[in-house]
């Protein structure tokens, strides 16, 4: 009786926490692509989607390279069209009408080499991962030393982070049930991983209002937070550089020993060498035994 009436507040905090998470909880990540995708058609989706282009048209352009990889929530945007970089793909775990759709593959398990990019966009995959930092570990795997990582994601410090916590009370579509990563945890996640942020922007600073009408009246906001670099944006944007450099081995230079004086043998490089003490022992033998000779 006594175990049982122990292990009820546990319980009840298990269950609790189970129910917490089936109301609140990041879902998996197929099962928000669908409402998501149709999010970012709606005016609030599209108006976002436009401020973070253009930022991601100023972070790519001092970005250079060969590969350019697109992790999206979305597999039907194409953000990368101002990068300077000529092989702009991308890759999703679904099907899309997107001329830079590559390959279908899992964010968790990218089935690329290690260090072969020169760039990796996320665009708003670590708010929608169940596994933020096994996602951010395996984009930087796939970067090469000295390449660039370029994060997109919510800003929970922002008028944008309140209104989507407001409307998480009353609505479970999968658009508001996202992680709500600090600018600040993140950079430490980029540090472990000797990742360096070089330029970290914000931007769309109105609330969440989904009337068009009321996304054009507050434009005066968009403006005013640009111009101050208020800290508030409704997402930032993470320009980071991976700082692992590439080791080169030097081989050691070997040189050819001479024996060392008084030694009776050196063996160096698979020949044998007296030294000039054993050929002077040598000789004096060979005097002795002459002389002995002679008195004989």
């Amino acid at each position: 009786m006594h175990r049982k009436i122990i292990r009820a507040p546990h319980r009840l905090i298990t269950r609790f926490s189970t129910l917490w998470r089936k109301r609140f909880g990041v879902l998996p990540m197929r099962d928000a692509i669908d409402d998501v995708t149709t999010w970012f058609a709606s005016p609030l989706g599209k108006a976002l989607v436009e401020a973070e282009q253009q930022a991601i048209a100023d972070a790519t352009h001092s970005v250079f390279g060969y590969h350019l990889l697109q992790l999206g929530i979305s597999g039907q945007l194409d953000l990368t069209e101002a990068s300077r970089i000529s092989h702009r793909f991308a890759l999703h775990p679904r099907p899309e009408p997107n001329t830079r759709l590559s390959a279908l593959a899992d964010f968790n398990h990218l089935p690329l080499p290690t260090e072969t990019l020169d760039a990796v966009l996320l665009h708003h995959v670590l708010d929608f991962s169940q596994s933020p930092h096994h996602l951010l570990r395996e984009a930087t795997r796939v970067v090469i030393p000295r390449g660039h990582l370029i994060i997109v994601g919510f800003n929970p410090w922002s008028l944008w982070g309140i209104g989507s916590r407001l409307a998480q009370l009353f609505s479970c579509k999968a658009r508001w049930r996202h992680q709500y990563l600090r600018l600040g945890r993140l950079l430490d996640w980029l540090k472990l991983l000797d990742v360096e942020p070089i330029d970290i922007y914000q931007g769309f600073f109105p609330p969440p209002l989904p009337q068009e009408g009321a996304i054009k009246h507050l434009q005066w906001m968009e403006r005013w937070g640009k111009r101050w670099h208020l800290p508030w944006g409704g997402f930032y944007l993470i320009v980071a550089r991976k700082d692992h450099v590439a080791l080169t081995p030097i081989k050691p230079t070997w040189y050819r020993y001479r024996p060392l004086r008084g030694l009776a043998v050196t063996r160096i490089l698979g020949r044998v060498t007296y030294s000039h003490s054993v050929s002077n022992q040598a000789a004096g033998a060979n005097a002795k035994a002459s002389e002995r000779s002679l008195d004989d």
